[in-house]
């Protein structure tokens, strides 16, 4: 049976924070060794990665639709007076137009928004085997790299704290 330490031998909480920090900041993971918070940095694009990507997106989107925005607006408000000015088939196929257009209106943004999402993944993924990192260790990683900021704040804290204290007794 272990022996129970002794009081002078236990490590205080504060110790035992910044102890499980330090051994979290330095677990290497995939076959380039790189830590959680390192991962977590390459994962990162910049600004103008992301403006790089909206611009090529713009420009894919252009050549994909066939009415613009407005023209859209403007077949739904068209449709909606169609309907409401006309009843039986002719108002039927102007709120058809207008439904068409709002659906095609909102499908934009979901496009934009997948194309976003996918080319995020997409940039991860390619890191992750750049890297030599499977799945399970980039879940594994992502989870200590959200650990070790919050062990980060906590630490950050303490280390405030301590500074108070120091000022406090002096």
């Amino acid at each position: 049976m272990p022996e129970t330490p002794t009081p002078d031998e236990r490590l205080s909480l504060e110790e035992l924070v910044r102890l499980k920090h330090d051994v979290d900041k330095s677990i290497p993971y995939g076959k380039a060794g790189l830590t959680a918070k390192q991962i977590g940095e390459l994962h990162k694009m910049s600004a103008e990665d992301w403006s790089a990507i909206r611009t090529e997106y713009d420009g894919w989107i252009k050549r994909m639709r066939s009415f613009r925005t407005l023209t859209l607006l403007i077949i739904a408000a068209a449709g909606v007076g169609v309907w409401s000015y006309f009843r039986g088939w002719v108002g039927l196929i102007g709120l058809l137009f207008a439904i068409y257009a709002a659906i095609e209106i909102c499908k934009r943004e979901g496009h934009r928004e997948g194309y976003m999402d996918g080319y995020d993944a997409g940039f991860e993924r390619g890191v992750n085997k750049a890297i030599g990192l499977s799945d399970a260790e980039a879940v594994e990683a992502h989870h200590m790299a959200t650990e070790i900021q919050i062990d980060e704040h906590m630490v950050g804290g303490l280390d405030k704290r301590a500074e108070r204290s120091k000022d406090a007794g002096t």
